[in-house]
């Protein structure tokens, strides 16, 4: 315990511990309510997309405005959600950092690993990463999909800029 700075919660160690997990629990159930949210609400609007091209192809030129907002608005979501996920991330490794040092005071005998630090997979290259099988994690999978749904949302305007020219 000497080779950890004091703090106030060093009084309290296993309240301390306590909060730790608390704060770490609180991230970790917040990350999983806002990559599912985000999933649902990308997946309405990619489900309504679908469902404008499906009708009468004659009448595709009337639902273009409509297709087109649609697909801004998918990919305002995915932006949005990309960021919210990957702030959340840190905010919950930051958390479990915290919990992992406190238990880790109070049970020297029983320590938990640090966490790796890892920076955030580069967007461009998460791609890659998940499809060739590297080892990534439940929220680097997450973001893959939100860049899916972000890459048929570009291709949709690509193609209705292709169709209106």
């Amino acid at each position: 315990m000497s080779d950890n700075t004091p703090t106030p919660w060093d009084k309290d160690a296993a309240e301390a511990v306590r909060l730790a997990q608390q704060f770490r629990e609180y991230h970790h159930k917040a990350l999983w309510e806002e990559e599912k949210h985000f999933t649902w609400l990308l997946s309405i609007i990619l489900a309504a997309q679908a469902a404008i091209l499906t009708k009468n192809a004659d009448d595709l030129e009337a639902r273009g405005l409509l297709l087109a907002v649609l697909a801004i608005a998918g990919l305002a979501l995915v932006i949005v959600s990309l960021r919210v996920v990957r702030r959340e991330g840190a905010f919950f490794v930051t958390a479990h950092r915290l919990f992992v040092k406190r238990f880790n005071i109070l049970f020297p005998d029983q320590k938990l690993e640090e966490p790796v630090t890892r920076p955030e997979p580069f967007l461009l290259t998460l791609p890659l990463r998940v499809l060739l099988g590297c080892k990534t994690s439940i929220r680097d999978n997450f973001q893959f999909v939100f860049l899916v749904f972000g890459a048929i949302d570009v291709a949709l305007l690509i193609g209705l800029l292709c169709s209106a020219i």
